[in-house]
Formats: structure tokens, sequence, C-alpha cells
């Protein structure tokens, strides 16, 4: 019997160190520097989407950018996919006079030839500067796969539930030094 709970234990602890690393959702992390997220640092992130769907290509992603975030954001161009930002005036100048852009949202189209196929994943890089205060910033995301729906739609995953469950957003700690 003690043995029997102490392989339950170990069983048990290797799948919750496990769990973290498991995911295969689309994610937002550091791209440089490595390590935390500091508040009011610039710095570059990466996203990450693999193709979960075993007979049909990603074609589309979507990625929300949080409010506190949306004024420092660049996005970095990429030759295989069309980049559209959703952006909005802010109201603002900068020291140019030019308008300031908020983005709201950033979209990663596949060209023809370059969709993800199952096995893969796509890998995409933006830079932005980290709100001052510590906070959890959160980065939904939409992928769209090849295969239509009924409706004759591209079939969505939303990237946008809680950590727990079965379709988490990818959030990100920013941190005080």
């Amino acid at each position: 019997m003690k043995r029997i709970i102490g392989i339950g234990l170990v069983v048990s602890a290797a799948i919750l160190a496990v769990a973290p690393f498991a995911s295969g959702h689309a994610t937002v992390s550091l791209l440089q520097p490595q390590g935390r997220a500091l508040t009011a640092a610039r710095v570059a992130y990466v996203v990450r989407a693999p193709n979960e769907k075993a007979k049909q290509d990603t074609i589309m992603l979507t990625m929300y950018v949080p409010e506190a975030a949306q004024t420092s954001i660049s996005v970095k161009q990429t030759p295989d996919w069309t980049v559209v930002l959703k952006r909005r005036d802010t109201g603002q100048v900068d020291a140019e006079g030019n308008p300031r852009f908020a983005i709201e949202r950033v979209t990663w189209i596949a060209k023809k030839g370059m969709r993800i196929q199952p096995g893969f994943y796509g890998e995409w890089s933006f830079r932005m500067q980290n709100p001052a205060t510590p906070q959890r910033m959160c980065f939904p995301m939409d992928q769209w796969y090849s295969k239509k729906t009924a409706d004759g739609k591209p079939e969505l995953v939303k990237w946008s539930g809680a950590a727990d469950s079965a379709t988490p957003a990818s959030c990100v700690d920013v941190v005080s030094s």
C-alpha cells in the first residue's frame, strides 16, 4: 500500500513538473533580453503558433494587443506573411508632430505556399516598451485553419481563455527589478 501511494506521488509530481511545458497553443514570450519582463524595459517578444491540426494548415493568426502596450508596439515585417495592423488614432502627436497610433491587433496572413503545415510552427516577433508598473499582460489570439466549417468559413480556435482552460490566452508577467 505504501509503495502504491509513493508511486502515485512520484507520477503526480512528474505530471505537474511537465505540464507547463506540454502546452502547444499560440504563445507570446520574451525574445530579448532573456529572463524576466521588467517594468519600463524596451524588449523584443516572439509569437509562436504551432499547427495543432493533423490534416489542415494554419493560414492566419491574430494577436490582440493589451491596452498597456498599444502605443509602444512595433511589429517586424515578415516576407512570407502579410501583416495587417488594426490601428486607431490616439489624438496625440509625437516629437515631430506626427499622429500617434495605438495598435489594437496584429494579423499575420500566410502568403501563397507559406501556410503552417501539421507538425510545424510559425514564429513572428515584435518590440514594445513594457508598462512602468508591474502587471499581467495577456495576448489573446485567434488561429485560423484551412478546413472550412459548415458556414464556409475557415476553422477558428480562439486562444483567449483562462490559464486553466483548454484554450488559454498567452500572458506575460511584467515585474519590477
